[in-house]
């Protein structure tokens, strides 16, 4: 599961995803779709959501922007920051290790 996934299904405990997302004030098919990292919502809605279960904002993004981007993940990891637990980081691409070659 995903860092935003982990963080949400915590917070939601024992409550359905349907009353969950009452409380949130957002659609079931969205708090699904986010717990599964399928969908990711934007930083207005993330803190939003922070204020509404009382959670730090800055876990919250942290989170998301790590689902987002492996590489970011991968690059805070390698530099000791403390990330929320969630999917393990996958290696870096091939494609964002290389560097911009000018044309022959």
């Amino acid at each position: 599961m995903n860092r935003l996934g982990r963080i949400l299904k915590e917070a939601r405990g024992g409550q359905s995803r349907v009353q969950f997302a009452r409380h949130l004030g957002l659609s079931y098919t969205f708090v699904r779709a986010m717990e599964h990292g399928s969908r990711y919502p934007s930083d207005k809605v993330l803190l939003d959501i922070a204020e509404r279960l009382g959670i730090e904002s800055g876990k919250m993004i942290l989170a998301a922007y790590c689902d987002r981007s492996p590489d970011l993940a991968e690059a805070l990891r390698v530099r000791g920051a403390a990330l929320p637990v969630g999917a393990e980081v996958p290696a870096p691409t091939a494609t964002a290790n290389r560097t911009a070659r000018s044309p022959e």
